[in-house]
């Protein structure tokens, strides 16, 4: 796809299979982190990439991001294996940063596009969120479900606007129907989780960035000295638990919460420059779905942001 010279490129290896797990995360950040630091030209090399989960784009969009705020030119290796091109043309993800001129139909209804908005332009998110997101998921998970995933987009959005000096918010998702589940990815590039912690409570500077974000996500926990609107980490940890999971990664601190409630937490061997808030919620139908947190949703008393 592309002729550049080798003695200006730093090539990062995309792995076999791309996914929001512990492994492919910190394998990523390890290869960016590692890369050679003194080349003008950034290539994705996805030769060897047989999968990709479209969720995971939102991540790889970051650091795409992030080289090109550093004056660097992004470049793309594609496959062989047409499913992967499908998935980040189908989606929009190469389009978007003009590796690729094609954008396929999404025939089967099934994804929700990648799209980089505006944190500050509440319009633009409210528009994306109806017609992008909910009219794709409302007939595969219930009305007061969806509140979930617009308090998880509420927060994250705040965040930027309260904290960061970045005012982009990343966006993509996709509807497994064999799987039975629907995964939705939203990620900015600014100040993380453990960062605010810390330069607010002193106290918590020994502390390990997976556990800022458990502490994060406990009940009446903020870096705010009042509540904002919309619903905190701890809000929608509770809500989706039983329905789906949650992941969480911010800094060095890696975080997941599984649909029975278990969680893991990792440290990354480099960091992830922002707040990412994956969410996957398992559809009526799926095997190891519990309940529905309806009441729960109606019944919160707590209101924080983190």
């Amino acid at each position: 796809m592309f002729v550049l010279s080798e003695n200006d490129t730093s090539v990062l290896e995309m792995p076999k299979c791309i996914y929001l797990n512990f492994q492919c995360i910190n394998k990523i950040l390890s290869i960016a982190e590692n890369r050679e630091k003194d080349k003008s030209n950034i290539a994705f090399d996805f030769s060897n990439t047989s999968w990709i989960d479209a969720e995971a784009t939102p991540f790889l969009g970051v650091l795409v991001q992030n080289f090109q705020d550093q004056n660097l030119n992004i470049y793309a290796k594609l496959p062989e294996n047409q499913n992967v091109v499908k998935i980040l043309e189908k989606n929009g993800f190469l389009f978007t940063y003009g590796l690729s001129k094609n954008r396929l139909a999404d025939v089967y209804g099934t994804t929700i596009p990648y799209s980089v908005l505006n944190s500050r332009n509440d319009d633009e998110i409210d528009e994306f969120l109806e017609n992008r997101v909910f009219k794709l998921i409302h007939q595969h998970i219930k009305k007061d479900e969806i509140e979930i995933i617009r308090d998880a987009v509420n927060e994250i959005s705040h965040n930027v606007k309260d904290h960061s000096t970045q005012s982009l918010l990343y966006f993509c998702g996709q509807f497994y129907p064999s799987k039975k589940h629907i995964a939705l990815t939203l990620t900015d590039n600014g100040i993380t989780i453990p960062k605010k912690i810390k330069h607010k409570f002193t106290s918590k500077l020994a502390k390990s960035d997976f556990d800022l974000i458990e502490w994060a996500t406990g009940h009446g926990n903020s870096t705010k000295n009042v509540a904002s609107s919309g619903l905190g980490l701890f809000d929608i940890k509770s809500n989706i638990e039983g329905i789906g999971e949650l992941t969480i990664l911010s800094n060095y601190g890696y975080w997941e919460q599984k649909s029975d409630g278990t969680k893991n937490h990792h440290t990354l061997s480099s960091p992830y420059p922002g707040t990412l808030i994956c969410l996957k919620f398992l559809t009526y139908d799926h095997e190891k779905r519990i309940h529905s947190p309806e009441n729960d949703i109606m019944n919160t008393t707590e209101n924080l942001l983190f």
